[in-house]
């Protein structure tokens, strides 16, 4: 019997939704933030259900998965603490990058008595991720050491470079325009491309050294899969989903309020 921890990163700050606090706070079945600095509202399962709480269920509820570990921010931390009076749940305070994050997560998993075998790493953000999800995730993991869902790219991609001579970078010309800038694109095969979802899984014991090195040499990276492959293991695909998405605009945020409202 394999054992199972959860990771989620939920310390964001909502600055790219323009929220002006944690969006994961927000409330998922109004128009309007619900979520003062009050408990009793985090802890509502009904009224002012907030997008947290709806992401957390699928992973309460699968059966098998022994603890979920929930890192947050020390502002939000005293509205969320009523969360921990759920069994089988641990608020982590997180660190300066998300990296650090789950780095503060898996070190707290470390010193448990009996670290689990497997661990998956989630965004709070995609609130939408199915039990059938984490059934693929853990069947990858536990057959190749590693899981990660995908899907493929529906438009057509391609890569924006500065000519040669230009004197400014891709990202410089980007905040200014790009009919100002000295850029070329090139055209990449869409059939080999493919955007990465989360819950990611990982044998713990792989992860944890991936972040303890990560840690030690400074590595920047774009998700806990990305550690692991700079350790030389390899990462093993599997079929993400399209209503798997991650809520980090305000479209995104009444997208989900629809699909929530629709179900």
């Amino acid at each position: 019997m394999f054992t199972v921890d959860v990771v989620i990163a939920a310390a964001g700050s909502g600055k790219r939704m323009g929220a002006g606090r944690n969006k994961l706070l927000l409330n998922l079945q109004e128009e309007k933030e619900v979520v003062e600095n009050s408990p009793e509202r985090i802890s509502s399962e009904t009224k002012g259900l907030t997008l947290l709480e709806y992401g957390l269920k699928a992973f309460r509820q699968f059966p098998g998965i022994r603890t979920v570990f929930l890192v947050v921010s020390s502002s939000d931390r005293p509205v969320l603490e009523p969360l921990q009076e759920q069994e089988g749940l641990v608020l982590v305070e997180g660190g300066k990058r998300r990296q650090d994050s789950v780095h503060k997560a898996l070190e707290q998993i470390d010193q448990n008595d009996e670290p689990p075998d497997m661990v998956l790493i989630h965004d709070g953000a995609r609130i939408f991720c199915t039990e059938e999800l984490i059934e693929r995730v853990l069947k990858g993991c536990r057959e190749k050491g590693s899981a990660v869902p995908v899907i493929p790219l529906q438009d057509t991609v391609r890569k924006i470079l500065p000519r040669e001579g230009a004197t400014n970078g891709v990202m410089e010309s980007w905040q200014r325009s790009f009919s100002e800038a000295d850029l070329t694109c090139e055209l990449l095969d869409r059939s080999e491309l493919y955007a990465v979802q989360t819950p990611q899984g990982f044998r713990f014991e792989d992860l944890w050294k991936a972040s303890l090195k990560s840690q030690k040499e400074n590595w920047e990276v774009t998700d806990d899969a990305s550690l692991l492959e700079k350790t030389g293991k390899s990462i093993h695909p599997v079929p993400g989903e399209a209503g798997n998405l991650k809520i980090t605009t305000s479209e995104d945020l009444a997208w989900a309020r629809w699909k929530f409202q629709s179900a």
